[in-house]
């Protein structure tokens, strides 16, 4: 799967970020579509150069109805930036049968605040817009990535199970293995499973380092469900690595290793990166 987007566009200093979209937006701006082309095609050639099936995601994170009508651009910015992936997806050529298209959403507050998250039922009403939008757009799942409560994340994928549309929840965990709202992640993933009428096609991390998933002492149950690990590059916790001055990454094949583990010990089947990454984590990850 790819490596960082937000965090390369932040420190290379050519674009701006909206305050509220983040990154969306850039793909109405020439310059920051160029840069966004120029991270995505790296991270295909990557893939390519392995041949191994790819996974890229719509940088529709905080895209949510709420944050797309408050800023007056396009009511249509899902839709487009499917649109774009797609383009993206063609221009690989006679690999492009080796890319899928994930449409990401965010949790509607801050993602390392799980006191902030929404109840289930406002979680399902919140983001079934922009899962719609998503869909419309044709992207092939749908993620819900880096939520940090259960109640959110529960009516996440109440709103997805609804609609004809396979979906991936991706959790945010502390380095104790556990969701930020302290909910082990096997409890998470049965109570979604029990409780929505249309399961995920399985669970991800996010945003963490892969040794906060203390992959030893879980469940052996979990390793059914948990199907991706999207990594840190840095071990330190979430709140020295938000919004940060310096970028923190730690060796990487030392990373690059226990990612491996997480897949050839544990059977987790898609590896990509997160906070801190770049086509360097992605190389070693293929590479080794």
């Amino acid at each position: 799967m790819e490596g960082a987007v937000v965090e390369i566009l932040r420190r290379s200093g050519k674009v701006g970020f909206h305050p509220d979209l983040i990154h969306a937006q850039l793909i109405y701006d020439t310059r920051g579509l160029n840069e966004l082309t120029s991270i995505f095609n790296t991270y295909i050639k990557i893939a390519q150069s392995r041949d191994l099936p790819f996974i890229m995601c719509t940088p529709t994170w905080r895209a949510n109805r709420e944050n797309v009508r408050k800023s007056g651009i396009k009511e249509s910015l899902n839709i487009d930036a499917a649109e774009f992936m797609k383009k993206l997806r063609d221009n690989a050529g006679d690999f492009s049968g080796k890319i899928l298209i994930g449409g990401i959403i965010g949790s509607k507050n801050d993602c390392y605040t799980p006191g902030a998250g929404l109840s289930k039922k406002v979680a399902e009403e919140f983001h079934a817009w922009q899962i719609s939008e998503l869909i419309k757009g044709g992207v092939d799942f749908v993620i819900a990535q880096t939520i940090p409560n259960i109640q959110e994340a529960l009516g996440i994928a109440s709103a997805a199970s609804k609609q004809n549309i396979d979906y991936i929840i991706s959790f945010v965990i502390s380095r104790n293995g556990k969701i930020l709202d302290s909910t082990d992640l096997i409890d998470a993933i049965d109570l979604i499973d029990k409780n929505t009428s249309k399961k995920p096609v399985g669970y991800a991390v996010n945003c963490a380092h892969p040794s906060f998933l203390c992959a030893d002492e879980q469940p052996k149950a979990i390793f059914d469900r948990l199907i991706a690990f999207l990594g840190n590059a840095s071990s330190l916790d979430h709140c020295d690595l938000d919004n940060s001055d310096c970028l923190y990454v730690d060796n990487v094949a030392e990373w690059g290793d226990e990612m491996l583990r997480l897949n050839r010990e544990f059977g987790i089947q898609i590896l990509g990166g997160c906070c801190g990454t770049d086509h360097r984590h992605l190389e070693y990850l293929t590479r080794n």
